[in-house]
């Protein structure tokens, strides 16, 4: 059930909407271009390169001994310009095991077809590809198709994740999606649901090259990260 202040958010960045006709292709905490932290059928300009990270104060990410915080570390790169490739580590933090380093999740997505006036965006993707030990050390999989479509003055997005490679934890399980606008040039706003929670928050981007995000997380934890983007 969805609390009073999470209709709220939802219907504020609904209705504000209406104030931009801009489709927006930000960069997710997670690393992909995307929202909070689901990825979208948006692409970045041809070129573009991203290096960012980010923080999760997220209590449901699963790790061997329970849930974790951790930090990401990633970097991007747009190309062709319909493939994102993006390689992410994750330290879960005060995760004492005897070897273990850090969680890496190599990331691919391609654009099927690109928005026109009557169809919506398509981009299939698959997070956290292979791993060297096992299904058991896949804590970050999502196999996923999401479409993007401006309606009005709407940037819509809304995507469906299967089970299809076998892992411990699954960063998008079933249905997600998500709605954004931009009041100025500089400011993103966003909310989500996650496939699991809701989540909303904000991107500024300044400097021309650099951004910084803030998220709360199921209203409950919070994310943030900092990103600087070239295009070559």
């Amino acid at each position: 059930m969805f609390s009073k202040r999470k209709i709220v958010v939802l219907a504020f960045l609904l209705f504000s909407g209406f104030l931009s006709p801009k489709a927006i292709r930000a960069q997710s905490l997670s690393g992909t271009t995307g929202l909070v932290t689901i990825p979208t059928a948006r692409m970045q300009e041809d070129g573009t390169l991203n290096f960012g990270t980010s923080y999760f104060d997220k209590k449901d990410q699963q790790y061997f001994e329970g849930t974790k915080n951790y930090v990401a570390v990633y970097v991007s790169l747009t190309f062709l310009p319909f493939l994102e490739l993006v390689y992410r580590v994750n330290k879960p933090l005060y995760y004492h095991v005897n070897n273990y380093t850090m969680d890496q999740t190599p990331m691919v997505r391609l654009r099927l077809l690109k928005e026109k006036k009557s169809l919506p965006a398509v981009v299939i993707g698959i997070h956290d590809i292979a791993s060297t030990t096992g299904w058991n050390t896949v804590h970050f999989n999502a196999t996923y198709l999401v479409l993007s479509k401006k309606i009005s003055a709407f940037d819509l997005h809304l995507g469906y994740a299967p089970r299809i490679m076998k892992a411990f934890y699954y960063q998008l399980d079933g249905p997600f999606g998500g709605v954004a606008y931009s009041p100025l040039n500089s400011l993103h706003l966003y909310a989500e649901y996650d496939s699991r929670y809701v989540n909303a928050g904000f991107q500024y981007l300044f400097l021309n090259h650099f951004s910084i995000s803030l998220a709360a997380l199921n209203f409950n934890s919070y994310a943030a990260g900092i990103n600087y983007k070239i295009v070559l």
